[in-house]
């Protein structure tokens, strides 16, 4: 009669040694990929978010500079420029002074150019606000060289290693340049944003 066979205790503690390896792996992993997501879901928010300024300012094209009026270029100030730093958006948004003197959109208003475009500037900052992270905003620029808008938004996982090899200190996006191109270009932030460490710049330009 063949004899009956079965786990040692070794066998079985090397199995949960395994295991344990493979969970914390796991549990690893789901961590790196919420970390990730919550970049990834910030970074599709602006893209939307561009769309919607794009969209308000082509509606109400003459708030923006660089029009011109029977032939003759008029680079008038622009309605929609957002020039405030990170620290004083931030202010703004806890004392609630964003909000429109117009409702532009409701029934039986009606807006100057630049009522309408306070009134957009005002709807989005909020939706900016919203949609990503203590989110702030800059917009410059005009009709000729394009329109410039910069989201920014706070990551508290944007980590660097500090002096032991860890983990640990907030990085910082660089400062763009006159000769920023590529991706530094696309995530630098501007001198004027003031931007401190752990912010996240993104920089779009379109055609209005």
């Amino acid at each position: 009669m063949p004899a009956s066979r079965g786990m040692t205790l070794m066998e079985i503690l090397i199995a949960i040694v395994i295991l344990s390896i493979g969970l914390l792996g796991i549990a690893g992993l789901q961590a790196a990929t919420a970390k990730y997501k919550i970049n990834t879901w910030s970074r599709s928010a602006a893209s939307g978010l561009v769309s919607d300024i794009a969209e308000r300012i082509r509606i109400n094209p003459d708030g923006i500079a660089g029009n011109y009026n029977n032939g003759v270029d008029d680079s008038g100030a622009s309605a929609y420029k957002l020039t405030a730093n990170w620290a004083t958006q931030q202010a703004d948004d806890v004392q609630g002074t964003w909000a429109a003197a117009k409702q532009c959109e409701a029934a039986g208003i009606a807006c100057t150019v630049d009522e309408r475009a306070a009134y957009d500037l005002a709807v989005w900052r909020k939706q900016v606000r919203d949609s990503i992270p203590q989110g702030a905003a800059q917009i410059a620029g005009g009709k000729h060289d394009g329109v410039r808008v910069t989201l920014m938004w706070y990551d508290k996982d944007f980590l660097k290693a500090d002096s032991d090899g860890k983990f640990t200190e907030l990085d910082q996006s660089p400062v763009c340049a006159d000769d920023s191109t590529g991706m530094k270009a696309q995530s630098c932030c501007p001198q004027a944003t003031a931007a401190p460490d752990g912010v996240r710049c993104a920089n779009f330009v379109f055609i209005p």
